[in-house]
C-alpha cells in the first residue's frame, strides 16, 4: 500500500463526471478494450443527489481519475480505498479547516479544492451543528464552495445562501457542482430542495 501514488477523494456533479470520461471510454471500447474497465470508481454522495463519490490519482503531473481497472490493480476493495483517500486527504487540509461567518450563513474553508470533499466527514459537520436549533443545510454549488446554515433560520437568510450559492455554480464552468440543497441527518446527507426550490428545507 506503501507504494500508491497519493489517491484523493473527489466530489462530482453525476453528469459531468460521464461526460468527461465519454471520449476515452468510447476510444477504448472502438479499439477492443473493455468500456467498463475504464470507467471511473464513483458511487452516490447522497439518495436522489446529483453528486458522486470518486477518487483521483495524483501523478505529480495531474490528477487523474481512478478507473475500476486502476482499483483492480491497487489490490484494494472499494472501502479500503475510501479510507485512504479520506486519510491523504485529512493529512493535507486538516491544520486549514475553517468557517468563515458571512452573516446570515457561513462557509467550510479547507484549501486545495478540497471544500465539497469536506461532506464526507460527518463528525465535523455533526460539530459544526451543535448550537443549531434544527439541521445543519449546506449547498455545495462548486468543489472549492460549501455554504451552510441553520434550517430554523429565516427564509431571507437561506434565500440569500442559494442566491449567492448559484452565483458561485453559474461562474464554475466545467467545475460546477450540485444545485440541491442538503441537510445533514443520522443517516448522512439527504436533498431537501434545490437551489431555487428551498423551501422544504425550512419546514423540515
Amino acid at each position: 500500500m506503501h507504494s500508491l501514488p497519493p489517491i484523493y477523494p473527489r466530489i462530482r456533479h453525476a453528469g459531468l463526471l460521464e461526460e468527461a470520461m465519454r471520449p476515452m471510454l468510447g476510444l477504448i471500447e472502438a479499439l477492443g478494450g473493455s468500456r467498463k474497465a475504464h470507467e471511473a470508481v464513483a458511487f452516490p454522495l447522497a439518495a436522489d443527489s446529483d453528486l458522486v463519490v470518486s477518487f483521483v490519482v495524483d501523478t505529480s503531473v495531474q490528477f487523474v481519475t481512478l478507473t475500476r481497472e486502476g482499483l483492480l490493480e491497487t489490490g484494494l476493495d472499494t472501502q479500503s480505498m475510501y479510507e485512504l483517500a479520506i486519510d491523504n486527504m485529512l493529512r493535507l487540509v486538516a491544520p486549514n479547516v475553517r468557517t468563515r461567518d458571512l452573516g446570515c450563513y457561513r462557509a467550510l474553508v479547507a484549501g486545495d479544492g478540497f471544500e465539497a470533499c469536506m461532506l464526507l466527514l460527518p463528525d465535523l459537520w455533526a460539530q459544526l451543528a451543535q448550537d443549531f436549533e434544527g439541521e445543519l443545510v449546506a449547498v455545495v454549488p462548486s468543489r472549492d464552495v460549501v455554504y451552510f446554515a441553520d434550517s430554523r433560520g429565516s427564509a431571507e437568510a437561506l434565500g440569500r445562501m442559494c442566491a449567492a450559492a448559484e452565483k458561485v455554480r453559474a461562474a464554475a464552468g466545467f467545475e460546477r457542482l450540485s444545485d440541491s440543497v442538503m441537510a445533514l441527518t443520522a443517516d448522512g446527507w439527504c436533498v431537501r430542495g434545490t437551489l431555487e426550490t428551498f423551501a422544504p428545507a425550512l419546514e423540515a
